[in-house]
């Protein structure tokens, strides 16, 4: 791993829903780390916990969300303990976010032009209340992620916008104010092919330009591979494997990120993608030890008895697997 200190360094995660018939247990023991200017892709199937990994970055999770143990450093500064006005500035300043629909994200009854400029005020990057400074900053913030004619649109409500549009503004906001961190949640999601190669291109183009680090939340992994340094793969809450995003492609090592590859259909058409047989774990009550060992053609005795140890099997690349461990090696050498 890195030796320098993280921009953002989430350890031993834990987040628990309060529902009817007690806690799922969603995130479980989660590492994940993000360094100045670079890219991170979260991939994972529906529901594991990718959303609910960033939104505890944002400290934004409902209320029946139970932060049950870890940390968030943020620039040293856990994110967990932060008093209201000083979470108040991280998110206006350092942190920010893209929603996964921008219909959602937006107020139907504020025009584009107030949701922005309250965004840049609240942020507290301009001086005083000046309302033609801020104006300006949210029309080259229009302009940036190339929005034809953004004085109009800032008169304009979200319904008048198409999605691409919509998803631009939610953009522009996000990089309004001078933010470290940028956190993408399936930001393409509803969006034609076309327009979510132009929204990529223009969230890529955009935080190697500031120079901002980026968490991609995606089901594509053909995105990830385009958009991304690293990658971390995510099943039922918790973190199976960890590498560069070429390692992650070229040779994966948990039979899960394997399952993900064999999934993605081949252009040429040659028969049938394999798929992963199964489905996730009841959170309510989850397996003992690996949270995947019910759709493993690997699974063993080992894979019961606890959480496996995320284990360097090369220099930076990291997998979450008892197969990978010294005592199986051995077990299966009959040492």
């Amino acid at each position: 791993m890195k030796q320098q200190q993280a921009l953002l360094d989430i350890k031993d995660l834990h987040v628990h829903f309060k529902v009817y018939g007690g806690y799922a247990r969603v995130l479980n023991d989660v590492n994940l780390s993000v360094f100045t200017g670079e890219k991170i892709g979260l991939v994972g199937e529906s529901g594991c916990g990718k959303t609910t990994t960033v939104k505890s970055i944002m400290r934004v999770l409902p209320k029946q969300a139970v932060i049950a143990g870890g940390e968030i450093l943020f620039e040293g500064q856990d994110v967990l303990r932060m008093k209201d006005k000083a979470l108040n500035v991280l998110r206006g300043q350092k942190l920010s976010m893209i929603f996964q629909d921008p219909v959602a994200a937006l107020n139907p009854v504020f025009t584009v032009g107030k949701q922005i400029c309250d965004a840049i005020r609240f942020s507290g990057i301009t001086k005083g209340n000046n309302k033609s400074e801020i104006r300006k900053l949210a029309v080259k913030a229009l302009k940036e992620c190339s929005m034809p004619d953004p004085y109009r649109i800032l008169d304009n409500y979200p319904f008048q916008l198409s999605g691409g549009m919509r998803q631009r503004v939610c953009i522009a906001m996000a990089l309004a104010t001078a933010s470290s961190l940028m956190i993408a949640d399936e930001p393409t999601t509803n969006l034609d092919v076309t327009i979510q190669d132009q929204v990529l291109h223009l969230i890529r183009d955009l935080v190697e330009k500031n120079n901002t680090a980026l968490i991609l939340i995606t089901h594509s992994l053909g995105v990830a591979r385009e958009m991304t340094d690293r990658i971390y793969v995510m099943y039922a809450g918790n973190i199976v494997e960890m590498a560069s995003t070429e390692e992650i492609f070229e040779a994966p090592y948990h039979p899960y990120t394997k399952g993900l590859l064999n999934s993605i259909p081949k252009l040429t058409g040659d028969g049938i993608m394999a798929g992963i047989d199964g489905y996730l774990p009841d959170y309510l009550n989850p397996p003992l030890g690996c949270r995947f060992q019910s759709r493993c053609s690997y699974a063993s005795e080992y894979c019961g008895k606890g959480k496996p140890p995320f284990i360097e099997v090369i220099p930076e690349h990291y997998v979450a697997c008892y197969r990978y461990s010294e005592s199986w090696q051995k077990n299966k050498l009959g040492v």
